[in-house]
């Protein structure tokens, strides 16, 4: 028995939906099928030494993977109202936050978004008052008072950056470590091996 692979069992499901993954994600992710990720979630003491490996390397390589590809996106490239969406629709795929979760990262450090990225996040979330549904005036009015802001649109994404910090923190709280290196995960699931005469 091992105590730490229970306890990562455990929190299997919290992982995953921190990382925003479903059962199948996280199963290619991992290369099993995804009734093996349905059996650990139900039972933790399921997950094996192997199992783990698997998903302790899934998941840092995708948290990295997301901190870094975040980090690269340039906003000056999404200058034009009409780049917006595209902008918006860049964050989401790169970090895996959906459009309602940018925009209240994003007005945490600005009140309110600016318009233009306001109407992008709607219509890149597909809420429908997003700028393709918009009709007649009330479309001419909301095209008139987008206005690329530059300053905003690096807030945005900086407050982006600080949400997957955030959730990378969350990660290795989940996981008990002080970094994502796998020497210390491993240590981690050594130390906590019970023998069958320690369990007696």
């Amino acid at each position: 028995m091992n105590n730490y692979l229970i306890m990562l069992g455990s929190n299997f499901t919290d992982i995953r939906q921190l990382l925003n993954l479903t059962q199948e994600d996280l199963a290619k992710k991992m290369g099993v099928s995804r009734p093996t990720i349905v059996k650990i979630e139900q039972d933790p003491s399921r997950l094996t030494k192997t199992l783990a490996y698997a998903f302790f390397v899934s998941i840092s390589y995708e948290i990295k993977k997301r901190i870094k590809e975040v980090k690269e996106i340039n906003p000056s490239a999404y200058k034009s109202p009409d780049s917006l969406n595209t902008y918006i629709k860049v964050i989401s795929g790169t970090s895996l936050l959906s459009a309602g979760t940018i925009a209240a990262t994003a007005s945490r450090s600005l009140g309110a978004v600016l318009p233009g990225i306001g109407v992008a996040i709607a219509t890149a979330a597909g809420i429908k008052w997003g700028l393709k549904a918009l009709k007649g005036n009330v479309k001419k009015e909301v095209e008139q008072k987008i206005k690329w802001d530059e300053e905003k649109a690096k807030k945005v994404l900086e407050e982006v950056q600080k949400k997957l910090l955030e959730d990378k923190t969350r990660l290795l709280s989940y996981l008990e470590l002080s970094s994502l290196d796998i020497s210390q995960f491993v240590e981690k699931i050594n130390n906590n091996e019970i023998t069958e005469e320690e369990e007696q």
